[in-house]
């Protein structure tokens, strides 16, 4: 499990020491909606590169038949940590049934 080195709702806030909350200074650009979101333009310069982009990539397909028939992938020192991980890690379904 991950230990978190320091908690949000601990930490002093701006506002709690000044009495008013700190803005952004004028010159960082605001966010809204409107920029949050792609220009039709944008879109369609994706959609034209996805589409070039082959659905099958042979030199990746290639690799992947190689590593299946290895029999040291992958490396035991992987496989090893993952179990680790694996045995170490919280059982989130045994706390909710508690």
């Amino acid at each position: 499990m991950i230990n978190i080195a320091s908690k949000t709702d601990t930490l002093v806030r701006p506002e709690a020491v000044t009495g008013t909350p700190l803005h952004a200074p004028v010159s960082v650009p605001q966010r809204s909606i409107d920029t949050e979101r792609l220009s039709s333009a944008s879109q369609e310069i994706l959609q034209a590169a996805l589409a070039d982009q082959p659905e099958v990539r042979p030199e990746i397909v290639d690799h992947g038949q190689r590593l299946a028939v290895d029999g040291n992938y992958p490396p035991k020192e992987i496989i090893r940590r993952l179990s680790e991980m694996l045995v170490t890690s919280v059982d989130y379904t045994e706390q909710a049934e508690a």
